[in-house]
Parts: C-alpha cells; structure tokens; sequence
C-alpha cells in the first residue's frame, strides 16, 4: 500500500509537530500545503520556504517508493547574492531539510509497517 493513502492533515501535523520539538534552528518556514485536489498524488505535501535562498520546496512521498520522501525545489526566476553569514544560514537550512525529510522516512516506514 503506498504510503501517501495512510497520510491525511492531522496525522502529518503531528509529525510537524514532534519534528520542530527535536530543536532544529532554521529560519525556513515549514507548513502543510492545502490541497484541493486529493486525486493528484504528485502534488506537494509539505513546503519549505528557504529564508535565504527564497526558494519554495515541496516534499512529498515517491510513489512506489516505500514511504521514501523527496524534496523538489522550484526553479527561481532571479539569481540571488549572499554575503559568507547567509550562506551559511541557506547551509543550515538545507541541513535542517535533510533531517526533516530523513525524519518522514523514518515515520511513513514505521506507518507501513503497522498497516501490514
């Protein structure tokens, strides 16, 4: 069963919720996209908006994939500059993504697991 069918706004809320309880500082802001469209299994979960970098990313579950969770970063229109301090802020910010998506794995894997 893929994992997607199992996921529904409170139960991914709570994962938020136990993820930004680890302690994880990062100035992106992460929240559920409100989707209108449940029969597009492709459309975005949850986004990330990069402080640093304003770049807007959605994760979300690979289809077949086991309850494996990627990151897609949308294309930017501009190129942006950044001094060695915002820099190394956008680095701890794509960290911070890494442990979230790396934390989803864990999580939908653990979901699977009990459904079976």
């Amino acid at each position: 069963m893929p994992v997607r069918r199992l996921l529904n706004k409170d139960l991914l809320e709570e994962w938020l919720a136990e993820f930004r309880a680890l302690g994880y500082l990062t100035g992106s802001d992460i929240r559920l996209l409100e989707q209108d469209d449940e029969t597009d299994p492709e459309s975005g979960l949850i986004v990330v908006d990069l402080s640093e970098a304003k770049t807007v990313t959605y994760l979300q579950p690979v289809t077949g994939g086991d309850g494996i969770w990627t990151a897609t970063m949308e294309a930017r229109d501009a190129t942006i500059e950044l001094d060695a301090v915002a820099l190394v802020n956008l680095g701890n910010e794509v960290n911070v993504l890494g442990a979230l998506v790396n934390f989803l794995n864990g999580k939908s894997k653990t979901l699977l697991a009990a459904s079976v």
